[in-house]
């Protein structure tokens, strides 16, 4: 064991100080400082150390303790790296040990979701990129969540403000759409995993989060000369170069999204029913669909609105019941979206009756672990979650209907008594609480004048906590409004007469 002192640790960092070559720290002035604050002098601090017997006071440089900690991580992070490829060396030369590569994918996973240095993420891309080549199966053949998770990683860094990133990250995602278009002069996989993971990070925009809309598309136009440029396949049958051409422009057509959704980033009545249309653009893409119905579940559990939450994932549950039962015709298995119409009626709206309704068998389509047996439990129960938290526990009941019939044929009786001591205290609130439950207030919202553009003339229905009064809505709608328009610009009709 080493142990070492306050002193010892301040004469490392001036040991480091003392290297030639060390790069300079970025300043707006010039003298080295971080920021220009009054309260931050140039000059650097002297901390006193009693225990220094030379007599020689160290100085302390924060800029230069961030740099040693920025290369420490970095450090870090390669010896990781070094040892993923020892690992990866050793199951090339090994038959028995292939389940280690998923191990390996998964730590690679975590690395490219976490802050990283550039120097690290150029080697971090380039072994990502040696895996997938020569281990496709990865991605392609079981594990689909790791093509997605990839997909997802490598969109957010197509994204980032630094050039050699973004470049870095381009690479890796057409090697991707190559390798998986080698395989079978397709790659409808990758394909509708970056439309959905792209959709997704259009969805999670917030304060909180946020990405650059213009580098994306840097990004997507390296990606386009990548396959204009790439002389093996552009002859080929189903022109690679084309399949490309055809997912950039659908990856634009989701960008677009991008601007409305931060349009409406401060006004979530408006910015869910933009979520809500878009996801009704995407009636005849099952997987989109239920990504954006899966992103408009997650607002609103974030927002409270637990009632709407299960309602989207009923809508969930219908759409993959829906072509489950396309699929293959069980009997314990739902009929389909006609199942939850007790529910609510416009669970129809899943129904595959449309001639544009693609058909799960073809590749890439319905093939997440969403579109399983274990998939629709998960979203009826997390239905069922989100109608007990909203007091409505007669939705509860019916939403296990299905489950149970599911979990009797798997035989698996851990699983129903545990759905049936949850239904018990359903139940049991039911009886409790007879007359004495109070939901949501609702109220007739309308909106006219050119200043609305696209709102004018449009009512809505807008649903408030319980117990709501009119002037509590009036005064926030007022508020909000006045703030963006103007209070000089905004008039309050608080009747329900009709607006001439």
């Amino acid at each position: 064991m080493m142990l070492g002192s306050r002193n010892h640790a301040k004469e490392m960092m001036q040991r480091g100080a003392s290297r030639k070559g060390a790069p300079p720290s970025p300043s707006i002035d010039g003298q080295g400082r971080r920021w220009n604050k009054t309260s931050f002098s140039s000059v650097p601090r002297t901390l006193p150390d009693s225990l220094d017997h030379a007599g020689h006071s160290l100085v302390w440089d924060p800029e230069l303790e961030a740099h040693i900690e920025g290369n420490l991580a970095t450090e870090v992070s390669m010896i990781v790296l070094d040892t993923l490829f020892v690992v990866e060396q050793v199951v090339s030369s090994t038959e028995h040990s292939q389940t280690l590569l998923a191990s390996v994918l998964r730590v690679m996973l975590h690395a490219l979701n976490t802050t990283q240095s550039t120097q690290f993420l150029q080697h971090l891309f380039a072994l990502q990129r040696s895996l997938v080549s020569k281990y496709p199966n990865l991605l392609f053949d079981e594990a689909t969540e790791h093509c997605a998770a990839l997909c997802k990683s490598l969109l957010k860094h197509c994204s980032s403000s630094i050039s050699g990133v973004r470049s870095q990250a381009s690479a890796s995602l057409y090697l991707l759409m190559r390798q998986n278009y080698e395989i079978g002069n397709n790659f409808a996989r990758v394909k509708m995993q970056v439309t959905m993971s792209l959709s997704s990070l259009v969805a999670e925009i917030s304060n909180n989060f946020k990405f650059n809309e213009e580098h994306l598309r840097k990004s997507l136009k390296t990606i386009l000369t990548y396959a204009e440029q790439d002389n093996e396949l552009s002859d080929s049958f189903n022109s690679f170069p084309e399949q490309v051409q055809d997912l950039v422009f659908n990856l634009h057509m989701i960008l677009s999204d991008t601007v409305k959704m931060k349009e409406y980033l401060d006004d979530p009545e408006m910015h869910m029913d933009l979520m809500y249309r878009i996801a009704k653009g995407y009636q005849t893409s099952p997987d989109l669909r239920l990504t954006w119905l899966e992103n408009m579940a997650n607002k609103h559990k974030e927002q409270g609105h637990h009632a709407e939450a299960g309602m989207c994932l009923v809508h969930s549950a219908a759409l993959v019941s829906e072509y489950l039962h396309m699929l293959e015709d069980r009997r314990y298995m739902p009929n389909g979206a006609v199942t939850y119409s007790k529910l609510t009626p416009n669970a129809l709206d899943e129904s595959a009756v449309s001639d544009d309704i693609v058909s799960p068998d073809e590749e890439g389509i319905c093939n997440g672990k969403n579109f399983t047996e274990n998939g629709l439990i998960e979203f009826l129960e997390h239905a069922a979650e989100e109608f007990t938290q909203a007091g409505m526990y007669e939705a509860v009941n019916e939403v296990y209907k299905p489950v149970i019939k599911i979990v009797e044929a798997n035989r698996d009786f851990k699983k129903l008594a545990e759905i049936h001591k949850k239904l018990f205290k359903a139940f049991e609130k039911i009886e409790s609480l007879q007359g004495k439950r109070v939901f949501g207030t609702y109220f007739r919202v309308g909106f006219y004048g050119r200043r609305f553009d696209d709102l004018d003339g449009e009512e809505f229905v807008y649903k408030e906590p319980m117990l709501t009064k009119l002037p509590e809505i009036a005064c926030r709608l007022e508020s909000f409004y006045g703030n963006k328009y103007g209070q000089d610009n905004l008039i309050i009709i608080k009747d329900s007469k009709q607006v001439e």
